[in-house]
């Protein structure tokens, strides 16, 4: 999977970069420069490539669930919650939205490592009903790991990092490291219902790159839980295996920490 030998050294701002260009410029033509970002990124991946054998078992939750309606002489008086269909449980043709993996309209499944990180993806409410299934690989998988990263929203290491290297060069090998932080965090980055189309194309390309290059699907972090997610290009490569069930939501935990207005410790330092 790519050259062994980069051509030229990689920039530690490369991908934010190659993203504003995506974003604000030019998006199916790919430049030299694009070029060389690609080559950077398949050569380095290499490292990142892991296995995922056939028979292993992930999760997948959709919001909602069906209804089973009970009957008192001839009419309907009630409904029992029922799992959604097994064909409900897998994208639906024509109804693919824009993912931080997929483009709109082609299909891309999304699971999950255990049940929590799987409900917490689509973030329900108090009170709602998931449904639940559990998916099996159909066979031996390579996918590229974006979970690697010790991610830290709140410490904003990446952010960090970038105003040490503005006054520090890093070494070719702290450049890629922050260029693959940069992209880990962005895969895992919580996609929100108002985000603008464009924030998706980054990514988007980027999994395409790894999709024609033989890689099955992407790995990455979920910001929700202390799972994983993983997202496969194939939505046959893995299967439902049983009857789903359906949970109601009892409880969302929120933390947060005012940043604005700046409140101050007792010895006169920021919070």
């Amino acid at each position: 999977m790519g050259k062994n030998i980069l051509e030229k050294q990689p920039h530690w701002n490369d991908f934010r970069s190659f993203g504003q260009k995506k974003k604000q410029e030019e998006r199916y033509f790919h430049d030299e420069q694009t070029q060389r970002f690609f080559t950077t990124l398949l050569t380095t991946a290499r490292d990142r490539i892991k296995s995922i054998r056939k028979g292993q078992l992930f999760w997948r939750a959709q919001l909602g669930c069906g209804d089973d309606p009970l009957y008192d002489n001839g009419q309907i008086v009630d409904y029992n919650a029922v799992p959604f269909t097994t064909e409900r449980m897998k994208p639906l043709a024509g109804k693919i939205g824009e993912g931080r993996i997929n483009p709109k309209g082609i299909p891309c499944l999304y699971l999950a490592t255990d049940e929590k990180t799987a409900i917490s993806e689509i973030r329900p409410w108090v009170g709602s009903y998931v449904t639940i299934v559990q998916f099996k690989t159909l066979k031996n998988l390579k996918v590229i790991d974006c979970s690697l990263s010790k991610i830290n929203p709140m410490a904003m290491t990446v952010a960090d990092l970038d105003k040490l290297w503005k006054f520090k060069p890093p070494t070719p090998e702290e450049a890629i490291k922050t260029i693959w932080e940069w992209i880990d965090l962005a895969f895992c980055r919580p996609v929100e219902n108002n985000d603008k189309i464009t924030d998706y194309i980054p990514t988007q390309i980027i999994a395409e790159l790894f999709k024609t290059n033989g890689v099955d699907g992407v790995k990455y972090k979920s910001l929700f839980n202390h799972g994983k997610n993983l997202a496969l290009f194939d939505i046959n490569s893995a299967k439902q295996i049983e009857e789903g069930k359906v949970f109601q939501i009892t409880e969302v935990d929120i933390d947060f920490k005012q940043k604005w207005p700046i409140q101050f410790k007792k010895r006169g330092k920021y919070e």
